[in-house]
């Protein structure tokens, strides 16, 4: 029995070894990611437009971006990303703006977070236009001239399932390798091939539900 127990005891030892051994790699990832993320959108804040030219290449994002989006979206310099962990499980989309003629906000926020009961519900930071530039006042039309609601709705309105696709896009394509749609414009770059994109599987991936 001494034995067995002295076995259970070493078992035990090697496991929290491994345990803490673990723990500190996912640390270091955790910060080595953090630095390169912080690099990346340095970099990208000082490309001219990188953000609104990567939205415009994306073949399922481009057609829910009007001509009034795309002059929006301009002013845009920074995107940000990030996964809730407990006790708050879910999503964070950050946008942050250069100051512009259509609205106040320097930061728009769009939430998913899992409730207790298992529903995701979403939320957003309300958007404080200046006086006629709510996208309600305008007509907005896509590339092929089809009538279509604002991207920014997409902060404000919660029901809409199409938008759940937006965040979806956003968080597992867009967000994961920005500069392969910022290649894939017209112009200077026309010329550069870009590699296809390896699929890349979430540790965290659950789907999108508005409340």
């Amino acid at each position: 029995m001494d034995s067995l127990e002295a076995i259970d005891q070493e078992l035990s030892n090697v496991n929290a070894q491994a345990d803490r051994a673990f723990l500190q790699l996912e640390r270091k990832f955790g910060r080595m990611r953090r630095l390169h993320m912080q690099r990346r959108s340095f970099i990208i804040q000082n490309i001219p437009g990188f953000w609104v030219t990567a939205f415009r290449n994306h073949p399922q994002l481009s057609p829910m971006i009007s001509g009034q989006d795309e002059d929006m979206m301009r002013y845009m310099i920074n995107l940000e990303v990030e996964e809730l962990k407990q006790p708050r499980v879910g999503c964070k989309f950050k946008f942050i703006f250069q100051s512009n003629p259509y609205f106040r906000n320097e930061g728009l926020v769009k939430e998913y977070e899992r409730r207790s009961s298992g529903r995701v519900v979403s939320l957003s930071t309300p958007i404080r236009w200046h006086r006629g530039q709510e996208p309600q006042a305008h007509i907005h039309r896509n590339r092929e001239g089809n009538t279509i609601p604002s991207f920014f709705n997409w902060f404000s309105d919660h029901s809409l399932l199409e938008f759940d696709r937006i965040a979806e896009i956003i968080k597992g394509e867009l967000w994961s390798n920005p500069l392969q749609y910022y290649l894939m414009g017209d112009g200077p770059r026309r010329g550069v091939r870009v590699p296809p994109r390896q699929p890349v599987e979430s540790p965290r991936s659950f789907r999108f539900q508005s409340g």
